[in-house]
């Protein structure tokens, strides 16, 4: 038994001494140091060694978790026998025990040895024993972060590592786990230390107890043994409390190295994490730059083929100004086409029965029969106007008869137009045509035909059938200037010229001139519309010049007339009055005798001074000189605008032009001489493309002069119409609606009235629109198209009848019953679109917005005007007249009777609705009682009547209404009738005193 005790101390002993020997053990250098000097590849090196390190230190720590298991089993196997000591071996028991307190003393400097080596045994192993490492796994985990730290891995671009990432993050979670599972067991085999260390400390109390109460029974050794055990127990709960705070201390650790786990594995799946987000954002960024590069490549592409389509374009639109230009110089030196002896066919609309067109084509190869007619309407298709421009025909569209025919031979197609004669001065036709979707405008002329001499033909040859229409347009100037000087004047208006100097162009340039005209009439119009227009005296013609050349090397003279001052021109035009009435009624002579003519010299020569002649202005301001008190006072100056006179000779010429952008501007430093009266002069230094001169007061502002002209533009390109709508005379739902321009509004009305429709509402006020707007027809209240087009549209054109027709019904019968006709009210919508302006959109923007290469449309809609309109109540039964009871008054005490009532009824006027409102009659009953006589053959006497009835039936009969009716008549101005009253009640009371 001792020997066995023994054996168990060294075995401990040995065993401490094992554990210090751990002390001796020389530590590994850190590998962070060297990482200062080491590249990248170094770095990534020496982690995948640690990480094999790592691995390695797994595998020994195995051996050492089996040595741990045989020496606590040994520890168990000596506890379990010094437990079983018996009990009446005192003696041998305490020297035991002080053999064991020897064992104790001797084994405290190995307590403190393995204390003072517990870290180190802690952090690291002799290279034999070596398992798992802790001061390699915080190296290792100091090499991963300076790996992440790196700029390989920080900055993400195309080339960023991620198979490198991928790898390096697979060791540190494997080496995490590895970490983890080492804590597992450390804590595991902790855990069972403390439990077999509380058991030892259990059975060392229950001994000590067990043997100090059989001590007790010994009087004389009582005292010595119970202090020794007790200072046995002390040293053992000593020994004890220490190994406790040691082990609290190792589970204190073994919970600071799980959570040092735990987060090491967080990281580690937020490095995942992160390298996964790294990745798919690699992979967005790399899908990303190739979709902008598709994207890049397909506008480039689509830019190149604009540029393509737009340099077509320019060519054709070139070729076509040469051949044209080449056509309008040969105008007039044509001989005899060959197409004049062929046979011309005319075709009819199959809608009106009108001329449709009249077709020629080479006998040979086409006939009559080959082609067919088809008139089309505006709403179908999508034909676009120009500036200035209006459709003067109908739009029709040619169609072989079969399918398989084609044109074996070009044809030449006559449409016929109409164009007052005021227009045909100013404008010219041409032809638009459909093809391939796009109107486009193809080489035309004007023909006469002999059987058609009341109308005029545009012909166009064609090769292939096409949707043709006729428009008109400015006319339209073409001339060629070379560097040699040469003047052009347009065909429009003579006075308008164009004078170049030699050398004012290096190569030939071809100028297209076009004449907008601004009459008088216009311009005040625009004063009496616009107030910032008050000051404009007149405006020259607006001229639209289409240049090659963006400058011009010498300055052009321009011609341009403008009308005169409007008081300077009446003050000529009446000089020239009076001196056509002196032509016409010259002044007689009278021979004066030669005694009298000697008088008058002799008289004369003794005035020293002689009156002189006054000339004809003079003459003239006697004339029109007012009498000495009618004349007018001197003229004032008010904030810069005259007082009160309009009649001032005295104007100022200004020169605007309209940019690229479509803004007026006023070209400074222009010198504008008068030549003639209604004729200016100018010179330009830069090519515009549209200027004209305006004349206004001396007192306008420079800053209205852009207001004006861009007035007076906006002016031109509208027509003022008025919507007529008209029912016909024997069918009020039969309705007819036409826009007419207001100078053809009466004939408008006239026509109407021979087709039958002639009643309706008056015209409208008179409206603004433009060619080719889209007008909308909406319906308000109770009236409604009958049709199933709710909102019927039709197209405006000034040289083209612009109607529709519809037939009118109500909404519900059952509304306004207190009318005899359902009302409603007709709105009228202009519907248009509106194409931003090609040169306002620069090459920068083009290539920015992917949209810019389409032209987009913004369609507007703004209302026009309203029309009230009704339709009767054909179909709706009318109300039956109220049967109304008979009055009958009984009380023959009162002189207010029947009697009575109908004579005043007689003698009142219009002012019984005062009388009704002063008797307290209520309005409703005033209305009904004129309804009930509106719907039934009931007259206004008896309209009163049933007034005073009304009152009388309601009044008391202790009051007295004699007093009430004569206050009432009294207070509404008619004291006859009041009069009356008071007599009928004296003799009705006379005649009451007689009976009694």
């Amino acid at each position: 038994m001792p020997g066995e005790r023994k054996h168990g101390g060294h075995g401990r002993h040995d065993h401490g001494g094992g554990h210090g020997s751990t002390v001796k053990t020389s530590k590994r250098p850190s590998s962070s140091g060297k990482k200062r000097t080491t590249t990248q590849e170094d770095k990534e090196a020496e982690l995948i060694a640690s990480v094999q390190s790592v691995n390695e230190s797994n595998e020994n720590s195995r051996e050492n978790e089996e040595m741990v298991a045989r020496e606590n089993l040994k520890n168990n196997v000596s506890t379990n026998e010094s437990e079983n000591i018996d009990s009446g071996n005192d003696r041998e028991k305490v020297a035991e025990d002080e053999k064991t307190e020897t064992e104790v003393g001797h084994s405290s400097p190995e307590v403190q040895i393995k204390d003072e080596g517990a870290e180190n045994r802690w952090a690291e192993k002799s290279k034999e024993e070596e398992g798992f490492n802790i001061r390699s796994f915080n190296d290792n985990i100091l090499e991963f972060t300076e790996i992440f730290d790196s700029d390989r891995y920080r900055h993400v671009d195309e080339n960023y590592p991620v198979e490198d990432l991928v790898s390096v993050v697979a060791d540190i979670s494997r080496t995490i786990e590895e970490f983890k599972q080492q804590t597992q067991n450390s804590q595991q085999q902790l855990e069972g230390l403390r439990m077999k260390m509380k058991q030892v400390k259990e059975n060392i109390q229950f001994s000590v107890s067990r043997k100090a109460f059989d001590i007790r029974t010994d009087d004389d050794l009582q005292s010595i043994e119970e202090r020794e055990l007790t200072e046995k127990l002390a040293k053992l709960n000593a020994e004890i409390a220490k190994a406790n705070s040691d082990l609290s201390e190792a589970l204190r650790l073994s919970a600071e190295t799980e959570s040092t786990a735990v987060r090491a594995q967080i990281a580690a799946e937020r490095a995942k994490e992160e390298a996964k987000r790294i990745e798919e954002e690699v992979e967005w960024r790399a899908q990303q730059e190739e979709r902008r590069k598709r994207e890049e490549a397909k506008k480039m592409e689509e830019l190149r083929r604009q540029r393509e389509e737009e340099a077509r374009k320019e060519e054709e639109e070139k070729k076509a100004k040469d051949a044209e230009w080449k056509r309008r110089e040969a105008t007039g030196a044509e001989r005899t086409a060959e197409w004049e002896n062929w046979p011309a066919h005319e075709l009819q609309l199959s809608s009106s029965g009108g001329l449709a067109c009249i077709i020629r084509g080479k006998p040979n190869s086409f006939d009559e029969s080959s082609v067919t007619c088809k008139e089309i309407d505006q709403l179908d298709i999508e034909l676009t106007y120009g500036p200035q421009e209006e459709l003067v025909g109908t739009i029709i569209k040619l169609v072989p008869t079969s399918e398989k025919l084609k044109l074996q031979s070009p044809i030449y197609v006559a449409i016929p137009f109409t164009i007052s004669r005021a227009s045909g001065h100013s404008r010219e036709a041409f032809v638009r045509a459909d093809v391939n979707g796009e109107w486009r405008e193809i080489p035309s002329t004007e023909v006469t035909y002999d059987n058609h001499k009341d109308l005029k033909f545009v012909q166009v040859e064609l090769k292939d059938c096409l949707t043709l229409a006729v428009m008109t347009r400015l006319k339209r100037d073409y001339v060629t200037f070379s560097k040699r000087p040469s003047k052009m004047a347009s065909s429009c208006d003579h006075r308008i010229t164009l004078t170049v100097c030699r050398d004012t162009f290096y190569r030939k340039e071809h100028i297209l001139l076009q004449v907008q005209p601004v009459d008088s009439a216009t311009v005040h119009d625009l004063q009496a519309r616009n107030g910032n227009c008050k000051h404009l005296l007149a405006s020259s013609p607006i001229l639209l010049v289409q240049w090659e050349s963006t400058e011009l090397h010498k300055p052009i003279v321009v011609t341009i007339p403008c009308p005169p001052n409007p008081a300077k021109a009446r003050k000529i035009a009446q000089m020239r009055r009076i001196k056509e009435e002196k032509m016409k009624n010259p002044q007689k002579v009278i021979p004066v005798p030669m005694d009298l003519r000697e008088k008058e010299e002799n008289a004369g020569k003794q005035n020293k001074a002689k009156p002189k002649k006054k000339t004809l202005q003079e003459q003239l301001a006697e004339i029109n000189a007012p009498p000495e008190e009618e004349k007018p006072k001197p003229t004032k100056w008010y904030m810069g605008d005259y007082a009160h006179n309009d009649d001032d000779e005295n104007d100022l010429l200004y020169l605007l032009a309209r940019t690229g952008t479509g803004k007026w501007s006023v070209v400074p430093e222009v010198e504008i001489v008068q030549v003639k009266l209604d004729l200016l002069q100018f010179t330009l230094e830069r090519p515009f493309e549209q200027f004209m001169v305006l004349r206004v007061r001396t007192n306008t502002e420079e800053d209205s002069l852009p207001v004006m002209s861009t007035a007076i533009h906006d002016l031109l390109q509208k027509r003022f119409v008025q919507a007529v709508i008209k029912q016909r005379s024997d069918n009020s739902f039969d309705t007819r609606l036409e826009l007419a321009p207001i100078n053809r509004v009466t004939k408008l009305l006239k026509r109407m009235n021979e087709d039958g429709f002639e009643d309706g509402p008056e015209p409208s006020q008179i409206i603004g629109v433009c060619e080719g707007d889209i007008i909308e027809i909406n319906f308000r209240g109770n009236i409604q198209n009958s049709s199933s087009d709710k909102c019927p549209r039709f197209v405006f054109n000034s040289n083209v009848p612009s109607f529709l027709e519809f037939y009118l019904s109500e909404v519900d019968q059952y509304l306004q019953r207190n009318f005899s006709v359902f009302r409603g009210v007709v709105e009228l919508y202009r519907t248009y679109y509106v194409t931003a302006d090609k040169k306002a959109v620069t090459r920068k923007e083009a290539v920015v917005d992917e949209n810019s290469f389409c032209v987009r449309r913004e369609k507007k809609k703004t209302l026009l005007c309203e029309i009230p309109i009704t339709i009767p109540k054909y179909h709706v039964e009318p109300s039956p007249v109220p049967l109304q009871a008979p009055v009958v008054i009984r009380n023959d005490s009162d002189p207010v009777n029947d009697d009575l009532m109908r004579h005043l009824a007689a003698d009142m006027g219009d002012e019984w609705r005062k009388v009704a409102m002063t008797l307290n009659i209520s309005r409703a009953r005033i209305q009904a009682i004129l309804r009930n006589t509106q719907i039934s053959d009931s007259t206004d006497e008896d309209a009163r009547y049933h007034m005073l009835i009304t009152w009388l039936k309601k009044m008391p009969k202790s009051i007295d209404k004699v007093t009430v009716l004569t206050n009432a008549f009294m207070k509404n101005g008619r004291p006859d009738l009041a009069e009356q009253v008071r007599i009928k009640d004296e003799a009705f009371r006379r005649n009451i005193t007689q009976t009694v």
